[in-house]
C-alpha cells in the first residue's frame, strides 16, 4: 500500500511538473504580445507629443521605416521630424486596434491597423492605415528596427 501511494505520489509530481512546463511558454508569450501592443499604444502617444526621447529609446540606431510610396526614413530622419513644427495639420488621436503579435525568440513581428485624427484650423482629417512593426529585444527591452505603414483607401464610389 504504501508503494502504491508512493508511485501515485510520484506521478501526481511528475504530472504537475509537466503541466508547469507547458504553461510558462504560453503565459510568456502573451505577456510578451500584452507588452509589445502596449508599446504600439505608446508609439501612437508619444506622436501625439511628439516625444523626441521616447524615440531615441524606442528606435534602434539602424531602424529604418518604409512608407506607402516606398519612401525611407532613418531614425536620426524620424527624431528630427519631431523638431519641425507639425504643419498644418497636427496629430490629434493615434489608435490601433486589430493586432496581431508573432513572437520568434527576441524578434517579434506586430501587425495592425492605426486610425489617426489630425486637426487644422479649418478642418479634421481621419485615415486609417495598416501597419507592420518588426522589434528586437536588446538588452532585456525591446527595440523598434523596421517599420511599413500603408494607408486604407476608402472604396471608390
Amino acid at each position: 500500500m504504501r508503494r502504491f501511494l508512493s508511485s501515485v505520489l510520484l506521478l501526481f509530481s511528475a504530472l504537475v511538473l509537466v503541466a508547469s512546463a507547458q504553461t510558462k511558454p504560453k503565459d510568456n508569450k502573451s505577456r510578451v504580445q500584452a507588452e509589445l501592443m502596449q508599446l504600439e499604444r505608446d508609439i501612437g502617444e508619444a506622436n501625439i507629443k511628439r516625444d523626441k526621447a521616447f524615440f531615441e529609446r524606442i528606435e534602434a540606431d539602424e531602424f529604418i521605416f518604409t512608407d506607402s510610396s516606398g519612401g525611407l526614413t532613418t531614425k536620426a530622419q524620424d527624431v528630427a521630424s519631431l523638431d519641425s513644427p507639425p504643419g498644418a495639420f497636427k496629430l490629434v488621436s493615434y489608435v490601433p486596434d486589430e493586432m496581431s503579435v508573432q513572437v520568434y525568440g527576441d524578434t517579434a513581428v506586430v501587425t495592425g491597423r492605426v486610425t489617426t485624427v489630425s486637426r487644422s484650423a479649418e478642418r479634421s482629417v481621419t485615415s486609417q492605415s495598416r501597419f507592420t512593426d518588426v522589434f528586437v529585444k536588446r538588452k532585456g527591452r525591446w527595440q523598434l528596427v523596421a517599420g511599413h505603414s500603408s494607408r486604407i483607401r476608402e472604396p471608390q464610389k
